[in-house]
């Protein structure tokens, strides 16, 4: 009695009543996870027709993802773990049958860094799917697959590294596995998640973990489990929860969700020929990021000296996307090669322009929003750099991707 009372018991404290639900993207297309990386960078992994590949968004801005080139080493990528808070994401790519590996990246100064490798197992795998998760330590790795000996279709296993080899896969046994499909395996602690085919529909469970043995498992209350509905991909850090749940009736259907008490980004996206639409909001108020509040610090003059002078044409030049205020990967990238050569405590003005599309009050934010975006940038990844900035907005007559832009000039 004591074991099913400790089991529920851990799964329902995983979820806090009264948290804020958040929808982060919506899709046709079939999206086979989502995580958060760092603070603010999501990751999207979708289903396509030649293979499963990773997009990045920021979080705010959801809907403007982008292949992530650098994680997608091969036909199928997925994300099978790290420690994501700290911008670390262990990353599952496959090229061909006998062509898998497990890749360390970690986002650095605007950019993912390849680190090392790790061995995957070799499995006579009978099911067209493989689903994996690896321990922040690396020992330990869970798999979901239609192995020998399955309880019925795809049964979750663990495989542990003893320094040289991975072990047999062991099956987790009836606590968990049933006749249907089990899949998603996601671990946090003592505990451990995965999702379960029933029907046309499948829902999110959890078992505790006791020195890698799993508990009863038990289906998750709350919204993360919609009747009749495909919930998966179920992951977790302090503060927040994500799934995906996704629909066949008529269309198909697939939503990202957040379930928490994050606070949305300070700097939002602003259409540049409209006012913004209205946010929805769950319990409270999005709470501003105290980075981006701060006011700007105009770069003083000590007597005697000589006063810094601007440099009369742009040492960098940025483009932005329509209706974006944050730049691109590719041009964060960009960004961060072009301050880690700046020597410490250089001196810069950051520009911001909106073109002549929109509202004139729309545009005047825009301008303004994307300078600061690029200053949140500088302050969040170079802050041991000590770098002093200015910022500006003006809005350009003309219109195309020429005249919405963000531009560093140097101060000396």
């Amino acid at each position: 009695m004591k074991k099913i009372i400790y089991t529920i018991g851990l799964i329902l404290g995983a979820l806090t009543v009264g948290q804020a639900q958040t929808k982060l993207q919506e899709t046709n297309a079939e999206m086979a996870g989502v995580a958060l990386l760092g603070e603010d960078m999501l990751l999207v992994t979708k289903k396509e027709g030649d293979g499963q590949y990773l997009y990045t968004a920021r979080l705010g801005e959801a809907e403007a993802t982008e292949r992530a080139i650098a994680l997608n080493a091969g036909r199928i990528n997925a994300i099978v773990g790290g420690d994501l808070a700290a911008g670390e994401v262990f990353v599952y790519h496959k090229s061909g049958r006998k062509q898998e590996r497990i890749t360390r990246y970690k986002w650095m100064n605007g950019e993912f860094v390849k680190g090392e490798e790790v061995r995957v197992p070799r499995l006579r795998n009978h099911s067209y799917n493989l689903g994996l998760y690896l321990t922040e330590d690396q020992r330990q790795l869970y798999i979901a697959a239609e192995l020998a000996g399955s309880q019925g279709y795809d049964d979750l296993y663990l495989s542990e590294w003893n320094g040289k080899s991975w072990s047999r896969p062991r099956n987790l046994g009836k606590q968990v596995n049933s006749d249907q499909a089990e899949f998603a395996p996601f671990v946090r602690n003592d505990s451990l998640y995965f999702s379960r085919q029933e029907g046309e529909a499948a829902y999110i469970y959890g078992a505790a973990l006791q020195n890698g043995q799993p508990g009863e498992a038990v289906r998750l209350p709350g919204v993360v489990n919609g009747k009749e509905t495909y919930n998966a991909y179920f992951s977790k850090r302090a503060d927040y929860t994500l799934w995906v749940a996704g629909t066949s009736r008529e269309t198909p259907r697939y939503v990202a969700y957040m379930l928490g008490d994050r606070a949305e980004p300070a700097v939002t996206a602003t259409v540049e020929e409209a006012e913004p639409a209205p946010v929805e909001k769950a319990v409270s108020e999005p709470v501003v990021e105290k980075e981006l509040k701060q006011t700007v610090e105009p770069i003083s003059e000590e007597p005697g000296v000589k006063a810094p002078v601007r440099a009369a044409t742009p040492t960098l030049v940025l483009y932005n996307e329509f209706n974006r205020v944050h730049l691109s990967l590719s041009e964060l990238a960009g960004l961060s090669r072009f301050l880690r050569l700046q020597p410490e405590g250089a001196s810069f003005v950051i520009k911001g322009y909106s073109d002549g599309y929109g509202e004139p009050a729309a545009k005047q934010r825009v301008s303004e929003q994307r300078a600061q975006s690029v200053k949140a940038y500088i302050q969040r990844y170079f802050a041991d750099k000590a770098f002093r900035v200015e910022v500006e907005g003006e809005v350009l007559p003309g219109k195309g991707k020429a005249h919405r832009k963000t531009e560093l000039y140097l101060v000396q």
